[in-house]
């Protein structure tokens, strides 16, 4: 096989592999979340907040990599269940921060417990000589993704003057 033939069946085959793992990833966080009662975004908005303490709805959205939008309204559901209070932030009273009530920490606590044993289950199907290497892999890889989502520009949109991504092949 030649070299060009050989990267194209490569991409191909960690393409598929890719999406497997983030569907069963993610399916298994929903079902283990949920169980909380804190959908999967929500623990996530949870989780930043833990990590690293209050900030803007803007903060959040570009942590989550979500739109503004989306996290100003898992926002409001986490103020509706009181995990999470808004406020006036000190250093610029025009911005809200968001922070962690003692409920959302224990919100927090209960669901990464149970996603925490679900991991443990998982990484103990690995043979104990490849967790390690396992674990550099994923970092490399989400290296490789931070890098590849940099080299993207951001080009309008036709007409609507709203801009996309666009990255190099």
């Amino acid at each position: 096989m030649n070299p060009q033939a050989a990267i194209n069946d490569q991409v191909e085959r960690f393409h598929l592999e890719m999406v497997e793992l983030v569907k069963k990833y993610q399916f298994r966080d929903r079902n283990e979340i949920t169980c909380c009662g804190v959908s999967v975004s929500q623990c996530y908005a949870l989780e930043a907040l833990v990590h690293s303490g209050r900030m803007t709805v803007n903060k959040l959205a570009h942590r989550l990599q979500l739109s503004i939008s989306t996290v100003t309204r898992v926002v409001e559901q986490l103020v509706k269940k009181q995990l999470v209070r808004r406020g006036k932030d000190l250093k610029d009273r025009r911005f809200h921060v968001i922070e962690l009530t003692a409920k959302g920490k224990s919100a927090y606590r209960d669901s990464w417990a149970n996603v925490f044993k679900s991991e443990k289950t998982i990484l103990r199907n690995v043979p104990a000589r490849h967790r390690a290497m396992l674990i550099d892999l994923l970092k490399n890889l989400n290296t490789a993704i931070d890098q590849w989502r940099s080299c993207c520009t951001l080009k309008p949109r036709k007409g609507s003057g709203n801009g996309s991504k666009r990255c190099r092949a």
